[in-house]
């Protein structure tokens, strides 16, 4: 069961962000490539999601009709499929940057996605939220130059989820808002079900490696009992040719 903790703001989350680079030399600017990740444009009726290896976000799906439990299930599914390592999720805010109604909603996602996340995936995949403001437009206005006649209403979630991942890592990630998993307790609580998880899986692991070794064992006991038997067959047969010889050689004298 998640445990939404309702009083975490997005001041809060902020807080709490470790100082970040801010130099604007490229060679010091921590580098992305080779580093997969999911980004997520959340909606109530759609979200979008794509993925993106380093510097080049391909669409994945679109997500229709879902409440926040599916979604996270789903951009876990997706996370644990491409082996990504970061899960970016796009932070609605107005144009002058102040928090939107729908800001607080992406929030209460963005901390039971964390949560599900810590419990599934482990400490290694954390949940970052980017600033998505224009990506909608964005979006819409590249399908449009493409092609003109495209019917954009319902199709652009997993584009907006490109840009994201395209301005984030454009950015080298600086401005992110890791997503914490608090109070303490729910954050053991969480790390227990990862590792509770990780040794099932491992003894699942264990034990089908022990039947498929067993299986090849039992395959090569039946090959080697069918070889002695074709060698004992074989066996019989010269003893018994041999015989007829000397029978023949008999006759003839």
């Amino acid at each position: 069961e998640r445990v939404v903790n309702p009083t975490i703001s997005l001041w809060d989350m902020k807080a709490m962000e470790p100082p970040q680079q801010t130099t604007t030399s490229g060679e010091d600017m921590p580098s992305l490539v080779g580093v997969k990740s999911i980004g997520v444009d959340y909606g109530l009726v759609r979200t979008g999601v794509a993925t993106t290896v380093g510097y080049d976000p391909q669409p994945l799906a679109i997500l229709s009709d879902l409440n926040n439990t599916q979604v996270c299930d789903k951009v876990l599914q997706y996370a644990k499929s491409e082996q990504a390592s970061k899960i970016i999720l796009g932070l609605p805010l107005h144009k002058n940057g102040t928090v939107a109604e729908q800001t607080n909603l992406t929030l209460v996602l963005a901390q039971e996605l964390a949560q599900a996340a810590l419990a599934t995936l482990g400490p290694m995949v954390p949940v970052e939220m980017w600033d998505e403001r224009y990506t909608s437009k964005e979006a819409a206005a590249r399908a449009h130059a493409q092609d003109p006649n495209r019917f954009l209403y319902g199709s652009l979630d997993a584009d907006a989820a490109c840009i994201i991942l395209e301005h984030y890592y454009h950015d080298h990630g600086l401005g992110r808002i890791t997503v914490p998993v608090i109070p303490e307790s729910l954050r053991r609580e969480c790390l227990h079900q990862f590792e509770t998880r990780q040794s099932l899986e491992e003894e699942r692991r264990s034990n089908a490696m022990q039947e498929r070794e067993e299986r090849m064992q039992r395959r090569k006991d039946a090959i080697a009992r069918s070889q002695q038997k074709d060698q004992e067959e074989q066996t019989r047969r010269n003893l018994s040719g041999g015989s007829k010889k000397k029978k023949k050689k008999k006759k003839k004298r």
